[in-house]
Protein backbone atom coordinates (compact mmCIF):
# COMPACT_ATOMS: atom_id res chain seq x y z
CA UNK A 1 0.00 0.00 0.00
CA UNK A 2 0.74 3.50 -0.83
CA UNK A 3 -0.35 5.62 2.25
CA UNK A 4 0.83 9.32 3.22
CA UNK A 5 0.21 10.35 7.11
CA UNK A 6 -0.71 14.12 7.34
CA UNK A 7 -0.08 15.90 10.63
CA UNK A 8 0.05 19.69 11.57
CA UNK A 9 3.82 20.70 12.29
CA UNK A 10 5.42 19.43 15.73
CA UNK A 11 7.46 21.10 18.47
CA UNK A 12 9.32 18.18 19.10
CA UNK A 13 8.35 16.81 22.18
CA UNK A 14 6.95 13.91 23.60
CA UNK A 15 3.07 13.65 22.12
CA UNK A 16 1.34 10.30 23.19
CA UNK A 17 -1.44 11.00 20.37
CA UNK A 18 1.57 10.64 18.29
CA UNK A 19 3.56 8.48 18.63
CA UNK A 20 1.01 5.92 18.36
CA UNK A 21 0.72 6.93 14.86
CA UNK A 22 4.74 6.99 14.59
CA UNK A 23 4.79 2.92 15.86
CA UNK A 24 2.06 2.39 13.44
CA UNK A 25 4.18 3.99 10.56
CA UNK A 26 6.93 2.17 11.36
CA UNK A 27 5.24 -1.49 11.57
CA UNK A 28 3.70 -1.00 8.22
CA UNK A 29 6.80 0.14 6.80
CA UNK A 30 8.36 -2.92 7.56
CA UNK A 31 5.84 -4.85 6.39
CA UNK A 32 6.90 -3.91 2.61
CA UNK A 33 4.50 -0.57 2.43
CA UNK A 34 5.69 2.68 1.04
CA UNK A 35 4.76 5.21 3.77
CA UNK A 36 5.42 8.86 3.71
CA UNK A 37 5.11 11.64 6.47
CA UNK A 38 4.23 15.49 5.42
CA UNK A 39 3.82 18.01 8.20
CA UNK A 40 1.44 20.66 7.70
CA UNK A 41 1.86 24.11 9.09
CA UNK A 42 -1.81 25.80 7.61
CA UNK A 43 -5.18 23.41 7.75
CA UNK A 44 -7.11 26.19 6.59
CA UNK A 45 -10.83 24.96 6.00
CA UNK A 46 -14.58 27.37 5.18
CA UNK A 47 -15.43 26.74 8.70
CA UNK A 48 -12.50 28.59 10.45
CA UNK A 49 -12.36 31.39 12.14
CA UNK A 50 -10.00 34.45 10.96
CA UNK A 51 -8.60 32.19 8.02
CA UNK A 52 -6.55 35.52 6.68
CA UNK A 53 -5.60 36.20 9.88
CA UNK A 54 -4.14 32.83 10.92
CA UNK A 55 -2.71 32.55 7.46
CA UNK A 56 -0.60 34.83 7.90
CA UNK A 57 0.04 34.05 11.39
CA UNK A 58 1.09 30.42 9.93
CA UNK A 59 3.03 31.30 7.35
CA UNK A 60 5.10 33.22 9.30
CA UNK A 61 5.59 30.01 11.35
CA UNK A 62 6.02 28.00 8.73
CA UNK A 63 9.04 29.90 7.57
CA UNK A 64 10.17 29.61 10.89
CA UNK A 65 9.81 25.98 11.63
CA UNK A 66 9.74 24.29 8.66
CA UNK A 67 13.94 23.08 8.60
CA UNK A 68 13.28 21.51 12.04
CA UNK A 69 10.15 19.29 11.12
CA UNK A 70 12.34 16.36 9.86
CA UNK A 71 13.86 16.27 13.15
CA UNK A 72 12.11 13.96 16.08
CA UNK A 73 14.64 13.54 18.48
CA UNK A 74 12.14 11.60 21.21
CA UNK A 75 10.76 9.12 18.92
CA UNK A 76 13.12 6.91 16.29
CA UNK A 77 10.82 6.37 13.03
CA UNK A 78 11.89 4.46 10.45
CA UNK A 79 14.80 5.80 7.81
CA UNK A 80 12.47 4.49 5.23
CA UNK A 81 9.58 6.68 5.86
CA UNK A 82 9.61 10.17 3.20
CA UNK A 83 9.46 13.22 5.39
CA UNK A 84 7.92 16.61 3.78
CA UNK A 85 6.69 19.69 4.85
CA UNK A 86 4.19 21.72 3.28
CA UNK A 87 2.67 25.44 4.03
CA UNK A 88 -0.70 24.14 3.72
CA UNK A 89 -2.97 21.46 1.89
CA UNK A 90 -4.19 21.75 -1.44
CA UNK A 91 -5.08 19.40 -4.48
CA UNK A 92 -1.57 18.09 -5.15
CA UNK A 93 -1.52 16.45 -1.48
CA UNK A 94 -2.01 13.05 -3.04
CA UNK A 95 1.50 11.76 -4.88
CA UNK A 96 -1.21 9.20 -6.90
CA UNK A 97 -4.65 8.71 -7.85
CA UNK A 98 -4.53 5.43 -5.53
CA UNK A 99 -2.50 6.64 -2.38
CA UNK A 100 -4.43 6.45 1.14
CA UNK A 101 -4.26 9.88 2.75
CA UNK A 102 -4.48 9.49 6.68
CA UNK A 103 -5.65 12.68 8.44
CA UNK A 104 -4.69 13.03 11.88
CA UNK A 105 -7.19 15.50 13.35
CA UNK A 106 -10.55 16.98 12.38
CA UNK A 107 -8.70 20.12 11.01
CA UNK A 108 -6.58 18.16 8.71
CA UNK A 109 -9.53 16.06 7.58
CA UNK A 110 -11.72 19.55 6.71
CA UNK A 111 -9.03 20.83 5.02
CA UNK A 112 -8.49 17.44 3.06
CA UNK A 113 -12.43 17.40 2.48
CA UNK A 114 -12.44 21.08 0.88
CA UNK A 115 -9.51 20.37 -1.36
CA UNK A 116 -9.25 17.25 -2.67
CA UNK A 117 -11.95 15.82 -5.06
CA UNK A 118 -11.39 11.91 -4.36
CA UNK A 119 -11.67 11.48 -0.60
CA UNK A 120 -12.77 7.77 -0.95
CA UNK A 121 -9.09 6.72 0.02
CA UNK A 122 -9.03 9.44 2.81
CA UNK A 123 -9.13 8.22 6.49
CA UNK A 124 -9.46 10.35 9.73
CA UNK A 125 -8.17 9.36 13.32
CA UNK A 126 -10.15 10.40 16.19
CA UNK A 127 -8.30 10.49 19.36
CA UNK A 128 -10.57 12.74 21.57
CA UNK A 129 -13.53 14.34 21.66
CA UNK A 130 -11.69 16.93 20.10
CA UNK A 131 -14.16 19.42 21.06
CA UNK A 132 -11.46 20.15 23.81
CA UNK A 133 -9.20 21.65 21.10
CA UNK A 134 -11.73 23.66 18.58
CA UNK A 135 -15.72 24.53 18.71
CA UNK A 136 -17.75 21.39 19.35
CA UNK A 137 -20.17 22.12 16.15
CA UNK A 138 -17.27 22.57 13.61
CA UNK A 139 -15.56 18.95 15.09
CA UNK A 140 -18.76 17.36 14.76
CA UNK A 141 -18.99 18.73 10.99
CA UNK A 142 -15.53 16.30 10.89
CA UNK A 143 -16.73 13.24 12.03
CA UNK A 144 -19.87 13.95 9.64
CA UNK A 145 -17.12 13.84 6.64
CA UNK A 146 -17.84 10.91 4.09
CA UNK A 147 -14.47 9.25 5.22
CA UNK A 148 -13.89 6.47 7.17
CA UNK A 149 -12.80 7.18 11.03
CA UNK A 150 -10.59 5.09 13.19
CA UNK A 151 -10.67 5.61 16.62
CA UNK A 152 -8.99 4.57 19.76
CA UNK A 153 -11.67 3.94 22.42
CA UNK A 154 -14.83 2.36 23.17
CA UNK A 155 -16.52 5.41 24.40
CA UNK A 156 -15.25 7.30 21.09
CA UNK A 157 -16.38 4.50 19.16
CA UNK A 158 -20.26 5.00 20.81
CA UNK A 159 -19.26 9.04 20.51
CA UNK A 160 -18.61 8.98 16.82
CA UNK A 161 -20.88 6.77 15.70
CA UNK A 162 -23.81 8.64 17.42
CA UNK A 163 -22.91 10.80 14.77
CA UNK A 164 -21.98 9.35 11.87
CA UNK A 165 -23.42 5.94 12.20
CA UNK A 166 -21.85 2.84 10.54
CA UNK A 167 -18.75 4.85 9.17
CA UNK A 168 -16.53 4.06 12.17
CA UNK A 169 -14.06 1.43 13.19
CA UNK A 170 -12.88 0.92 16.43
CA UNK A 171 -8.72 -0.05 16.68
CA UNK A 172 -7.65 0.49 20.28
CA UNK A 173 -4.51 1.54 21.82
CA UNK A 174 -2.11 -0.80 22.99
CA UNK A 175 0.59 -0.67 26.14
CA UNK A 176 4.15 -1.24 24.67
CA UNK A 177 4.96 -4.23 27.11
CA UNK A 178 8.61 -4.43 25.90
CA UNK A 179 8.96 -1.00 27.37
CA UNK A 180 6.85 -1.11 30.23
CA UNK A 181 7.15 -3.53 32.71
CA UNK A 182 7.58 -4.08 36.37
CA UNK A 183 11.41 -3.18 37.60
CA UNK A 184 10.50 -3.30 41.21
CA UNK A 185 7.85 -5.26 43.13
CA UNK A 186 4.50 -4.16 43.60
CA UNK A 187 4.62 -4.86 47.21
CA UNK A 188 7.46 -2.93 47.86
CA UNK A 189 6.53 0.74 46.86
CA UNK A 190 6.44 3.63 48.62
CA UNK A 191 3.53 5.83 49.43
CA UNK A 192 3.97 7.75 46.11
CA UNK A 193 1.72 8.69 43.88
CA UNK A 194 2.44 9.76 40.55
CA UNK A 195 0.86 12.03 37.88
CA UNK A 196 1.26 14.05 34.96
CA UNK A 197 1.39 18.14 34.04
CA UNK A 198 -0.17 19.22 31.14
CA UNK A 199 -1.07 22.92 30.56
CA UNK A 200 -4.71 21.46 29.21
CA UNK A 201 -7.57 22.35 31.72
CA UNK A 202 -9.21 19.21 30.41
CA UNK A 203 -6.05 17.36 31.88
CA UNK A 204 -7.35 17.97 35.13
CA UNK A 205 -3.79 18.72 36.75
CA UNK A 206 -4.88 21.58 39.24
CA UNK A 207 -7.76 18.81 40.75
CA UNK A 208 -5.15 16.17 40.90
CA UNK A 209 -2.62 18.39 42.69
CA UNK A 210 -5.69 19.35 45.31
CA UNK A 211 -6.60 15.97 45.65
CA UNK A 212 -2.80 15.38 46.80
CA UNK A 213 -2.66 17.97 48.74
CA UNK A 214 -5.87 16.37 51.31
CA UNK A 215 -3.99 13.13 50.81
CA UNK A 216 -1.13 14.61 52.11
CA UNK A 217 -2.88 15.83 55.41
CA UNK A 218 -3.80 12.03 56.31
CA UNK A 219 -0.58 10.52 54.39
CA UNK A 220 2.18 12.61 56.05
CA UNK A 221 4.90 10.73 54.20
CA UNK A 222 3.13 10.83 50.82
CA UNK A 223 5.85 11.34 48.20
CA UNK A 224 4.57 12.79 44.66
CA UNK A 225 6.58 12.46 41.39
CA UNK A 226 5.29 14.70 38.25
CA UNK A 227 6.30 14.83 34.72
CA UNK A 228 5.26 16.73 31.91
CA UNK A 229 6.73 18.71 28.48
CA UNK A 230 6.37 21.96 30.45
CA UNK A 231 9.24 23.37 32.74
CA UNK A 232 8.85 22.34 36.35
CA UNK A 233 5.78 24.59 37.66
CA UNK A 234 7.45 27.59 40.44
CA UNK A 235 4.89 26.39 43.04
CA UNK A 236 5.48 22.76 43.62
CA UNK A 237 6.15 21.82 47.48
CA UNK A 238 9.08 20.02 48.34
CA UNK A 239 7.25 16.58 48.62
CA UNK A 240 7.00 16.93 44.93
CA UNK A 241 9.83 15.33 42.55
CA UNK A 242 9.59 16.73 38.79
CA UNK A 243 11.03 15.16 35.83
CA UNK A 244 10.94 17.44 32.64
CA UNK A 245 10.91 15.87 28.66
CA UNK A 246 11.30 12.18 30.45
CA UNK A 247 12.27 9.48 27.95
CA UNK A 248 10.66 5.87 28.37
CA UNK A 249 13.79 4.47 30.29
CA UNK A 250 12.91 7.67 33.16
CA UNK A 251 9.29 6.93 33.02
CA UNK A 252 9.65 3.46 33.51
CA UNK A 253 12.50 3.57 36.36
CA UNK A 254 11.95 6.83 37.94
CA UNK A 255 8.50 7.77 37.92
CA UNK A 256 5.88 4.33 36.97
CA UNK A 257 8.06 1.69 39.07
CA UNK A 258 8.88 4.06 42.13
CA UNK A 259 5.04 4.66 42.41
CA UNK A 260 2.13 3.21 44.31
CA UNK A 261 -0.81 4.97 42.19
CA UNK A 262 -1.19 6.59 39.40
CA UNK A 263 -3.64 9.61 39.18
CA UNK A 264 -5.84 9.90 36.12
CA UNK A 265 -7.76 12.81 37.19
CA UNK A 266 -8.94 13.98 33.23
CA UNK A 267 -11.79 15.59 32.66
CA UNK A 268 -11.98 14.16 29.47
CA UNK A 269 -9.73 11.73 28.11
CA UNK A 270 -9.16 10.12 24.94
CA UNK A 271 -7.72 6.96 26.25
CA UNK A 272 -5.13 7.90 28.51
CA UNK A 273 -1.53 6.21 27.78
CA UNK A 274 0.48 7.04 30.70
CA UNK A 275 -2.33 5.38 32.82
CA UNK A 276 -1.95 1.75 30.68
CA UNK A 277 1.80 2.35 31.12
CA UNK A 278 1.56 2.68 34.97
CA UNK A 279 -0.54 -0.13 35.14
CA UNK A 280 1.91 -2.06 33.11
CA UNK A 281 4.78 -0.88 35.54
CA UNK A 282 2.68 -2.24 38.80
CA UNK A 283 0.61 1.19 39.74
CA UNK A 284 -2.62 1.14 41.29
CA UNK A 285 -4.69 2.80 39.31
CA UNK A 286 -7.17 5.84 40.68
CA UNK A 287 -8.82 7.69 37.73
CA UNK A 288 -11.59 10.16 37.19
CA UNK A 289 -14.96 8.45 35.06
CA UNK A 290 -13.19 10.20 32.07
CA UNK A 291 -14.43 8.35 28.77
CA UNK A 292 -11.11 6.86 27.71
CA UNK A 293 -10.64 4.62 31.24
CA UNK A 294 -13.70 2.59 30.40
CA UNK A 295 -11.31 0.04 28.33
CA UNK A 296 -9.08 -0.64 30.95
CA UNK A 297 -10.23 0.77 34.49
CA UNK A 298 -13.11 -1.49 35.94
CA UNK A 299 -14.45 -0.05 39.26
CA UNK A 300 -12.75 -1.74 42.78
CA UNK A 301 -11.34 -4.58 40.40
CA UNK A 302 -8.47 -2.52 38.08
CA UNK A 303 -9.01 0.75 38.97
CA UNK A 304 -10.73 2.98 42.22
CA UNK A 305 -12.89 5.13 39.54
CA UNK A 306 -14.32 8.66 40.58
CA UNK A 307 -16.28 11.61 39.88
CA UNK A 308 -15.04 14.30 37.39
CA UNK A 309 -13.58 17.27 39.68
CA UNK A 310 -14.45 15.82 42.97
CA UNK A 311 -11.10 16.16 44.61
CA UNK A 312 -12.77 14.84 47.75
CA UNK A 313 -13.57 11.46 46.22
CA UNK A 314 -9.92 11.18 44.54
CA UNK A 315 -8.35 11.63 47.79
CA UNK A 316 -10.26 9.18 49.88
CA UNK A 317 -9.75 6.99 46.80
CA UNK A 318 -6.13 7.33 47.07
CA UNK A 319 -5.88 7.42 50.68
CA UNK A 320 -7.76 3.40 50.82
CA UNK A 321 -5.13 2.38 48.81
CA UNK A 322 -2.04 4.08 50.32
CA UNK A 323 -3.13 2.86 53.65
CA UNK A 324 -3.98 -0.61 52.77
CA UNK A 325 -1.34 -2.28 50.84
CA UNK A 326 -3.02 -5.86 50.32
CA UNK A 327 -6.26 -3.77 48.47
CA UNK A 328 -3.35 -1.95 46.56
CA UNK A 329 -1.83 -4.67 45.74
CA UNK A 330 -4.77 -6.42 44.41
CA UNK A 331 -5.61 -3.89 42.54
CA UNK A 332 -2.30 -3.29 40.73
CA UNK A 333 -2.07 -7.05 39.92
CA UNK A 334 -5.36 -7.18 38.87
CA UNK A 335 -4.73 -3.95 36.24
CA UNK A 336 -0.96 -5.65 34.98
CA UNK A 337 -2.89 -8.36 34.08
CA UNK A 338 -5.59 -6.64 32.08
CA UNK A 339 -3.18 -4.30 30.52
CA UNK A 340 -0.83 -6.95 29.21
CA UNK A 341 -3.66 -8.24 26.88
CA UNK A 342 -3.64 -4.77 24.75
CA UNK A 343 -0.43 -5.44 23.03
CA UNK A 344 0.64 -3.97 19.63
CA UNK A 345 0.71 -6.49 17.35
CA UNK A 346 -2.91 -7.22 17.59
CA UNK A 347 -3.67 -3.49 17.45
CA UNK A 348 -1.42 -2.88 14.44
CA UNK A 349 -2.88 -5.58 12.42
CA UNK A 350 -5.86 -4.36 12.61
CA UNK A 351 -5.13 -0.60 11.79
CA UNK A 352 -3.28 -2.31 8.72
CA UNK A 353 -6.12 -3.99 7.77
CA UNK A 354 -8.96 -1.46 7.70
CA UNK A 355 -6.65 0.79 5.72
CA UNK A 356 -6.40 -2.49 3.22
CA UNK A 357 -9.75 -2.88 3.06
CA UNK A 358 -10.12 1.11 2.51
CA UNK A 359 -7.01 0.47 -0.58
CA UNK A 360 -9.47 -2.44 -2.11
CA UNK A 361 -12.85 -1.15 -1.76
CA UNK A 362 -12.41 1.08 -4.58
Amino acid sequence: MNIKFIMRFHDNTPSGGRKIVYEYMNYLVNKGNNISLCFVANTSFKTRKYNHLLYIKYYLDYLKRKKGQSQIDWFKLNSKIKIETRFSIDSSIADTDNQIIFAFDYGIALSIYDHLTNIRNCVYMIQHDERVYYDKNVIRQAWRLPMKKIVISTWLYKLVNSVDPGNVILVKNYVDLDTFYLTKPIEQRMKTVSLISHPNPYKGTKVGREALSLVKEQVPELRVIMFGTQPSPTDLPDYYEYYQMANESILREKVYNQSSVYLLPSVLEGWGLTATEAMSCGCALVSTKNGGVEDFGVDNYSALLCDVNNTKDISKKIISLLNDSSFRVKIANNGLEMVKSMNFLDSAQLFENVLYEINHSH
